[in-house]
């Protein structure tokens, strides 16, 4: 039978593992939007610092590709975390990191172990590369642990990686440093740690990255160094998998010259971030603070620039979208099997931005909780 005057049923040439299922769920609010307080996003409020700015202004070419090794990203990204260049595999934004390592590691029958609720973009983006999820969940609120014991048991044969948020997205706590290194020294797997909020939470897991060769650490500039437009993250990998990261990473590590100028800028600006984090921890304590003291309301600790906070209400939906029809945007996390659906995440912005969320909030809890 000739196929040449066949129509071809175009959706049956996609791939396997690609099914069109709903994936990680954003923000709501967009750049267009012009939000009166935009904390949906977990951006940083503050702008580039002076030198990244200058580097911004000055840059005048886009002709040329950039340096096809991003040898002086990578350079100042070691120096800033304190290892050697050549284990840092950078990307456009650790989403993008994140699939060159998906890559690397995962083909259809492949099993990674995750831990709800957390970022809901390992699921999508792992299981679309062929692996199966399978889910140890966090223990309930308010302690939102790790299940070691549950993660421990879950593994197969077919494991080959356990991914870890720490701090955790959308809970913001940080788990004992004891469970990361049981789980580390127990499981015949990778273990990924993905620390893009570690400079709000002190602590990071460098030294654990140096002793295990089973340890990648993921992070990212869009929050600690205010680049979430310039799309810059990065993991930090054994040297045992370096050679194998050289034939999967996409050619320049998809980062424009532009993108790698302003970043080497801003981690040259370092006391100006460090100071832009005094400033947003001071604001998310006193966030936290207020929150706590309207009637019903419970706030989770938070070791992020983010704050979780569980409300009098059986479901935040219509109060979060009475909040947005007021242009103040906030998180919800309705998956039932997460248990938040009384909670709204806020990203902690400038003091008017926190104080013109709180007093929409205020006003609006009034209409939406259940114990009036």
């Amino acid at each position: 039978m000739s196929l040449q005057n066949t129509k071809p049923d175009i959706a049956s040439l996609v791939r396997t593992g690609v099914e069109p299922v709903v994936g990680y769920r954003p923000g709501a609010s967009t750049m267009t939007d012009q939000p009166s307080a935009r904390l949906d996003w977990n951006e940083s409020p503050f702008g580039l610092s002076p030198k990244a700015q200058a580097a911004l202004t000055g840059y005048s070419t886009g002709n040329r590709y950039p340096d096809y090794m991003q040898t002086p990203l990578r350079e100042s990204l070691a120096n800033y975390v304190g290892t050697e260049a050549d284990r840092i595999i950078p990307g456009a934004g650790l989403d993008d990191v994140f699939n060159t390592f998906a890559t690397l590691l995962l083909q259809p029958g492949d099993e990674v172990i995750i831990c709800e609720p957390t970022f809901g973009v390992y699921r999508s983006l792992f299981s679309m590369h062929g692996a199966t999820i399978i889910n140890v969940p966090l223990t309930p609120a308010p302690d939102f642990r790790l299940n070691v014991d549950g993660i421990l048991a879950a593994v197969t044969a077919r494991t080959k990686l356990v991914m870890l948020c720490q701090p955790n997205n959308p809970t913001a706590n940080l788990q004992p440093r004891a469970d990361i290194e049981r789980i580390i020294e127990s499981v015949p797997a990778i273990v990924g740690i993905d620390e893009a909020y570690a400079e709000f939470s002190g602590t990071n897991h460098v030294d654990l990255a140096d002793r295990h060769e089973n340890v990648v650490l993921f992070r990212t500039l869009s929050k600690f160094a205010g680049l979430a437009g310039f799309r810059v993250g990065y993991g930090i990998f054994p040297r045992v998998l370096l050679p194998y990261l050289a034939r999967v990473a996409p050619p320049f590590y998809n980062i424009a010259a532009v993108s790698s100028a302003v970043a080497v800028a801003s981690l040259a600006d370092l006391p100006v971030l460090q100071s832009n984090l005094r400033t947003l921890l001071a604001e998310r304590d006193q966030l936290s603070a207020n929150l706590g003291e309207i009637p019903g309301v419970e706030v989770y600790p938070s070791a992020t620039n983010f704050v979780l906070a569980k409300l009098p209400v059986a479901n935040s939906e219509p109060l979060q979208r009475d909040l947005a029809a007021r242009n103040v945007f906030v998180r919800r996390f309705g998956n039932p099997d997460h248990h938040l659906e009384d909670c709204l995440r806020i990203t902690v912005g400038l003091p008017a931005d926190n104080r013109l969320f709180l007093d929409t909030f205020t006003e609006l809890l009034e209409h939406h909780r259940i114990d009036r």
